[in-house]
């Protein structure tokens, strides 16, 4: 068949076995609810209230330092690697932030170009 051409009524292709599949999955799972994952407070939207993960940038970036001398001692236990881990993931995701909003603040400052520091 051509594109745009239509199958006479009771003439259509047998459906592939993918097709099958797929319909016998959509017959038999529609009024099964969806699986939810409970939200917690790290995965829940930030609110107004909520506590900034570092008090500033030079104490995110120790805290950050502390971590990484911590984890590649590896002498941790699973369940403190994994949450040290997280934390980590945090911190550099701050600093990072801190470090942009920075940047952007001096591009402002300089008209809109990031000047190099060896420059005068």
């Amino acid at each position: 068949m051509k594109r745009g051409e239509f199958y006479p009524p009771g003439q259509y292709p047998l459906a592939s076995a993918g097709m099958q599949k797929r319909a016998h999955f959509r017959m038999n799972h529609v009024n099964e609810p969806m699986p939810t994952v409970p939200r917690t407070a790290k995965t829940s939207p930030s609110s107004a209230d909520a506590q900034p993960v570092a008090a500033s940038y030079e104490a995110a970036l120790d805290e950050l330092e502390q971590l990484v001398s911590q984890l590649d001692a590896g002498q941790l236990p699973l369940d403190q690697l994994l949450t040290r881990y997280q934390r980590g993931a945090e911190l550099l995701a701050f600093c990072r932030a801190r470090l942009e909003a920075v940047e952007n603040q001096i591009k402002v400052l300089e008209g809109g170009e990031l000047k190099s520091w060896d420059q005068p």
